[in-house]
């Protein structure tokens, strides 16, 4: 048995090639959401076999270590739900402040985001936005505005800390943008020079009608860590 925790934690990790290109961030996630370092070792076993048994180039996993600590992992090829020919469309949902775990790990309990996207009008992804008019986060990515040379996304609480919400704080400066926690609201989002969104499985892919040198660079860069295979 593992650590017990306080609520079920999941990461949504990219399989490439049998390899586990950001599995270490994913890990650290778990970490920062109160799994133990037993519990690390069985899940970083866990996926890492998971992975090599799974033959295809692509694939999609779901790291879940439950309450009492247990990893297990499921692949398949779906793809990325930002991952869409010309850009994923986006809608603002008014809806309540996500409850997140310690660190504001990703929970394994996914119905605080399921219901926003239900009322998203068929849109690809919900744009989470506050009674008081702030923009929290998204249904299923981390969002990005670009103004001028910064790149803009919801603080941390409410927004879930996204493993490629990190891997953006990391690559922003050698890209030649800042990035940047930010309270933004729809105004910014309709003045934004570009909108994106971030995921681990995806990299980063512009809204449709909203992209520009940001997402491309992006794009490239979150391709050249999936290829490395680290």
């Amino acid at each position: 048995m593992g650590e017990v925790l306080a609520e079920a934690l999941r990461e949504t990790i990219r399989v490439q090639d049998g390899r586990l290109p950001l599995l270490d961030r994913h890990l650290a996630r778990l970490a920062a959401g109160g799994c133990g370092p037993l519990t690390l070792e069985r899940a970083r076993a866990v996926a890492e076999e998971a992975a090599a048994a799974w033959r295809a180039p692509y694939g999609r996993m779901s790291l879940v270590v439950s309450v009492e600590g247990e990893p297990t992992a499921e692949i398949s090829d779906r793809p990325s739900v930002i991952d869409v020919p010309g850009g994923p469309r986006i809608a603002l949902v008014t809806a309540p402040e996500p409850r997140l775990p310690q660190g504001a790990a990703k929970p394994a309990d996914r119905s605080q985001w399921d219901a926003a996207f239900e009322n998203a009008r068929g849109a690809n992804v919900a744009v989470l936005v506050s009674a008081a008019g702030v923009l929290m986060d998204t249904s299923h990515a981390t969002l990005w505005i670009r103004s001028g040379t910064r790149l803009l996304t919801p603080p941390s609480p409410p927004a879930l800390a996204g493993v490629s919400r990190g891997v953006v704080f990391d690559v922003a400066a050698a890209l030649g943008y800042e990035a940047v926690e930010a309270l933004l609201t729809p105004a910014d989002l309709d003045a934004a020079d570009e909108v994106l969104l971030t995921t681990a499985v995806a990299g980063a892919r512009a809204v449709r009608g909203r992209g520009g040198p940001a997402a491309a660079a992006l794009g490239e860069a979150f391709e050249r860590l999936f290829a490395a295979g680290r």
